[in-house]
């Protein structure tokens, strides 16, 4: 009992620090499918497709998790002049997988609706870290502010 104490904890300290940066990984992995795609490596692209959208629904999970069970820390990597435009990863592997899903699939109305929800998270994003960096009272040096992380 006290080994599934010590993974409980151990999940829930990851889930705290979870960073939104992990969309990246669904990026990257679409570009290259995409890619793979216009090649003609149509199975190898297929592949990284299906990949792609567990990976997907895994980090959307432990996102919203994160949102729900430590909603303060979430807010304070929105605020946060390094860990806040990771969030821009978000809309990136939405449009991308929606681009993946019109280019390799028939369900055209499956990637529309995720350009509609990658478009409102962009506007989300947008609007709300670039004004919590703005408004913030104590901001960093512009040499430690802006960095291409």
């Amino acid at each position: 009992m006290q080994s599934l104490d010590v993974a409980n904890q151990y999940l829930k300290k990851q889930i705290s620090q979870f960073n939104p940066v992990y969309f990246a990984m669904v990026m990257a992995t679409g570009i290259v499918s995409i890619s793979c795609y216009f090649l003609g490596l149509k199975e190898f692209s297929f592949l990284l497709f299906w990949i792609n959208g567990v990976a997907f629904i895994i980090i959307w999970g432990l996102t919203l998790a994160r949102f729900i069970f430590f909603p303060s820390l979430f807010l304070k990597d929105l605020k946060d002049h390094k860990r806040g435009p990771g969030f821009f990863t978000v809309v990136a592997a939405t449009n991308v997988l929606g681009v993946q899903l019109v280019l390799l699939t028939s369900y055209l109305k499956i990637g529309l609706l995720l350009w509609w929800f990658g478009l409102g998270l962009w506007a989300l994003c947008t609007y709300s870290i670039f004004v919590a960096l703005s408004v913030k009272q104590q901001k960093p040096s512009l040499a430690e502010g802006i960095h291409g992380g």
